[in-house]
């Protein structure tokens, strides 16, 4: 009987997947996504799992190399938008960085209701989750952009339309997002 409650002990401790520090901020629920097929971005830089059910295209630049996707299947009040990119250029977490957030999120109509700097993958990183609307729509944002080199940088978001479950669906992007592979 003691070596099954060690056992149960153990199993509990080991087999709940620990919460990242993003998570923990948001208090958001670890999501497992079924069926996803891994999106390359068209540079070769990251590595998206995605549900293999959502509509996905690429784009790429000289300056950026961006993965979209969505779920095309639901209503845009149940579902979100999903973007992320690699990007070349230099940035730093820094009070004109943050000045320059704010302006373009300003200019969209949006204002931030959380922020933080924060360590992603063991990168330096920011985050926030705007407010706003748009097309008459309620609207959240949330956005995180990860230091990976002196001279590039990832950058991902989701847009969440209307009111209807927008923490549950910002938490599940971020299980997306969490999952991303650097591959340089």
């Amino acid at each position: 009987m003691k070596n099954f409650i060690l056992f149960a002990l153990y199993l509990l401790l080991f087999s709940c997947s620990k919460k990242t520090e993003l998570e923990k901020i948001l208090k958001c629920k670890t999501t497992k996504f079924e069926n996803v097929s891994s999106k390359t971005d068209f540079n070769k830089n990251f590595i998206l799992n995605i549900p293999t059910t959502w509509k996905t295209d690429l784009y790429f630049d000289k300056n950026v190399s961006e993965i979209f996707s969505a779920d095309t299947t639901k209503q845009l009040s149940d579902a979100y938008i999903l973007g992320a990119s690699h990007n070349f250029g230099t940035i730093q977490f820094d009070a004109i960085f943050k000045r320059e957030n704010d302006s373009i999120l300003n200019v969209n109509s949006l204002k931030i209701i959380k922020a933080g700097e924060i360590s992603f993958q063991n990168k330096p990183a920011y985050f926030y989750i705007a407010q706003g609307t748009r097309n008459n729509l309620v609207y959240h944002k949330f956005n995180i952009t990860v230091l990976l080199g002196s001279t590039s940088f990832f950058n991902a978001y989701s847009e969440v339309f209307g009111n209807k479950n927008v923490d549950e669906r910002i938490c599940e992007s971020i299980s997306l997002i969490q999952q991303v592979k650097f591959l340089q």
